[in-house]
């Protein structure tokens, strides 16, 4: 670590990521035991997500495609069916609406779907009956739903020790990881944004690391999620603000 090369005039406003008052705080549950830095660490004062498994990051999870079958029409009639009997097929089941001669099927209805994490749409889909039809194959078609990324679970709080992995470096905000976090998700807090913030304003949190920006409610940011927190001091970019989810400004 260098030699001291600076002398400030002022004490500095506040440190980010810690207490700006002493309201009440919240921090969120982990599903067991503690939070703990993920894989590369988490970055303090900054906002994080569970990773489903109860370690943090900054950024969410993942986002997830599913598909659920929506409609299916018969691709072969088979026989032997008879009306009400049912159908099961890879990704859900279906009823036998309609017969020709002969226990021939000619229409279906979607009884029930299960979600998946592939495509089902394919032709000829072969199926397992509770009657004693056979030979009926369907067609079927899926559409999928993507998991967008959701607000993040906390702001990762300023209180642990941690050790600076860089001789070179002077400081870190990275808790190294498998180190104990704490999201706190109500309470006043300093922190600094990447934005000029105001009075009022409500805090964004960035889907790629977690840091903060500010903007009007219910505004779209690029790149980012609204959170619960209002700007309750504002400044300019990278300067030391305070936000709240008591206060709106």
């Amino acid at each position: 670590m260098p030699f001291q090369n600076q002398v400030n005039q002022e004490l500095a406003y506040g440190v980010p990521g810690t207490f700006a008052s002493n309201n009440p705080d919240a921090s969120a549950v982990p599903p067991e035991g503690a939070y703990v830095a993920g894989t590369g660490g988490c970055t303090i004062a900054a906002f994080g997500w569970d990773q489903g498994d109860g370690t943090v990051l900054n950024a969410p999870p993942a986002s997830t495609t599913s598909y659920t079958v929506t409609a299916l029409a018969v691709g072969a009639g088979g026989t032997g069916y008879a009306v009400g009997d049912t159908a099961a097929f890879a990704g859900g089941k279906a009823t036998v609406s309609t017969i020709g001669t002969g226990g021939v099927v000619t229409a279906v209805t979607l009884q029930s779907a299960t979600a998946q994490s592939t495509d089902p749409t394919a032709t000829g889909v072969a199926t397992t009956t509770n009657g004693s039809g056979s030979g009926l194959t369907l067609n079927v078609t899926g559409t999928s739903s993507t998991t967008a990324a959701g607000a993040p679970t906390g702001l990762v709080f300023n209180d642990r020790s941690a050790w600076i992995s860089d001789i070179y470096d002077e400081a870190t905000m990275v808790m190294p990881q498998g180190y104990m976090v704490d999201l706190k998700t109500a309470g006043d807090y300093f922190a600094a944004a990447t934005t000029a913030a105001t009075a009022g304003q409500k805090v964004f949190a960035s889907t790629t690391d977690g840091t903060l920006s500010t903007g009007a409610a219910g505004a779209t940011v690029t790149g980012a999620v609204e959170t619960n927190f209002y700007v309750t001091l504002g400044g300019s970019a990278g300067e030391t603000i305070t936000i709240s989810t008591w206060s709106r400004g």
